[in-house]
This record gives structure tokens, sequence and C-alpha cells, in this order.
């Protein structure tokens, strides 16, 4: 019970972050997305668009605490890019 109740709190809280941040994250993706199309699928775009998310996961990375939670100032420090999931590995 208490593992699904902190689920929840985990949940509700990572939305509201992502609620929260959404304007910044739409401003830092349009700078981004002005070098790279994101509806092309080619093999020099996805490459561009893996190596963006990448960057973004390496940003993440020392603000995640070890229950999947991040520590304050992430979400101003870093942009949040979505898996290009349109582009093979």
């Amino acid at each position: 019970m208490y593992k699904m109740i902190w689920g929840v709190f985990v949940l509700l809280f990572s939305l509201n972050v992502l609620a929260a941040d959404q304007n910044d994250v739409k401003a830092a993706s349009t700078a981004n997305s002005a070098t790279i199309d994101e509806n092309a699928s080619d093999d020099k775009t996805c490459a561009k668009k893996w190596e963006r998310y990448h960057q973004s996961q390496d940003c993440f990375a020392p603000y995640q605490n070890v229950n999947g939670t991040m520590k304050p100032g992430a979400f101003e420090h870093c942009v949040v890019v979505q898996t290009p999931l349109e582009c093979s590995l």
C-alpha cells in the first residue's frame, strides 16, 4: 500500500514539474529545432536528434536522486528532450 501511494505521489509530482516547466521546455526546444527538422528521419537528422537527446540525459544525470526524483535546479539548467522514437538506434 505504501509503495502504491509513494508511486502516485512521484507521478503527480513529476507531472506537476513537467507542467510548470512546459513553457521553458517549449522555448528551448524551439531554439534547437531551428537546426533540426523534427519531421525528418534521415540518417543525418536522426544523428542530430540522438545527440541532442543524449546531451539532455547527460545534463539531467547529476540531478537525479536514487528514487527517481530530481534535485532542485534540474529543470532550470537542462532541457527535456523526448526520445526520438521515429529514429532507430
